[in-house]
């Protein structure tokens, strides 16, 4: 139910381009499922793989995969002119984009909808820009004063010869024996390699640029100290909230890591604990830096920042994600049922919020 009985409506944006197509479906149908069942009208819109728009039905949305979802949008879903898109946006309470890597995190949808007047839920363009870009993201917070590890940046314009001697004298001045290698922009480890020598290193570059994965592939050392991942959501003060962080255990031996695989299929491999098996001392520091960063990259709403634990103490925020996954079994679920919240209490903070900051005066009932 609505407030006064006024009837709320929000259109989830979903698929779009990248590899996290079927997250973004997973995630736009757990909106469905819970705002839909508190009385919000859903209206979801379908990008496809050339960012065209679809109007299509909320029992659509629960099409199986991402290749059967867009076989079926040629008789099932309307595509969309801008102009429609835009009416449509322009008619409802909100909206949710719930697209996950390019176009969704990277600003792209959300400068669409600022340069339209559209309100929506999550960060802005420039907040999004920003916090996509691995590298840059991570020189950013170094100047800063947190801490990052040193890496490196190679250019798909870069010939077979620079991108050697890139690598050579990486591996070099850092005597590393394990690295990283992976899109400079995405998320969810989609593309990533952990590599044990130069030439192994060579070729996992020489396969992103030649799968078009991204124009620019970032290598850093590996990360030897234990992973985590939090979720900061704002409060009524603008402040943002660091929630428990998740410590997730992974097995690293024989060049593992906590990939695209581990993160969204069944596994024996990943072990997750929330709160972690941390100090109480460091579970305050993860949750300080977090906000800290939030603020500094001026985001809204909600996020979910993944990073180290490093050997020596200090905390590594390696992932900015504008927008968190949102399936059943998520981190953002997991961890925010520790302050109390179900599934349904989450989507209906995170709406009010919104509307709160935004200055639209309607919201679901049961506000926090």
């Amino acid at each position: 139910m609505t407030k006064n009985n006024q009837k709320i409506s929000v259109a989830v944006l979903c698929g779009g381009p990248s590899l996290e197509r079927g997250i973004s479906l997973n995630s736009a149908r757990s909106v469905l499922d819970h705002l839909g069942s508190l009385g919000v009208d859903i209206i979801p819109i379908y990008f496809n793989e050339q960012k065209k728009a679809f109007r299509i039905s909320t029992g659509q949305l629960y099409s199986n995969t991402p290749s059967d979802f867009d076989f079926k949008l040629k008789t099932s879903g309307k595509e969309l002119t801008t102009l429609n898109l835009v009416h449509i946006l322009k008619n409802v309470s909100i909206v949710f984009p719930c697209i996950h890597g390019t176009f969704g995190e990277d600003g792209e949808i959300q400068s669409f909808l600022e340069k339209n007047q559209i309100p929506f839920i999550g960060s802005g363009s420039k907040s999004c820009k920003i916090a996509f870009d691995k590298h840059r993201a991570n020189e950013y917070i170094r100047k800063l004063g947190f801490y990052a590890p040193n890496s490196i940046v190679l250019k798909i314009t870069d010939t077979k010869k620079i991108i050697r001697e890139k690598i050579i004298k990486f591996w070099k001045d850092e005597r590393i024996a394990r690295a990283i290698v992976k899109p400079a922009s995405g998320g969810s480890s989609i593309g990533v390699f952990s590599v044990e020598n130069i030439e192994v290193a060579v070729r996992s570059v020489e396969s992103l640029f030649s799968k078009r994965m991204d124009t620019r592939v970032v290598i850093e050392r590996f990360a030897e100290g234990k992973e985590f991942t939090v979720i900061i959501l704002q409060n009524r003060l603008n402040m943002p909230v660091a929630i428990i962080p998740t410590e997730i255990e992974v097995e690293y031996s024989k060049n593992q890591f906590f990939d695209f695989r581990k993160k969204y299929l069944p596994t024996r491999q990943v072990s997750y604990h929330c709160p972690p098996r941390f100090t109480n001392e460091i579970i305050e520091k993860i949750q300080i830096q977090a906000e800290q960063l939030f603020s500094i990259f001026e985001m809204t709403d909600f996020a979910r920042f993944d990073g180290f634990l490093m050997p020596d103490g200090n905390i590594w925020f390696s992932d900015f994600n504008p927008i968190s996954g949102m399936e059943q079994n998520s981190f953002l679920f997991q961890q925010s049922s520790r302050i109390g919240f179900s599934h349904q209490d989450f989507f209906r903070y995170l709406v009010n919020n919104a509307y709160f900051r935004r200055g639209i005066n309607v919201h679901i009932d049961k506000v926090f």
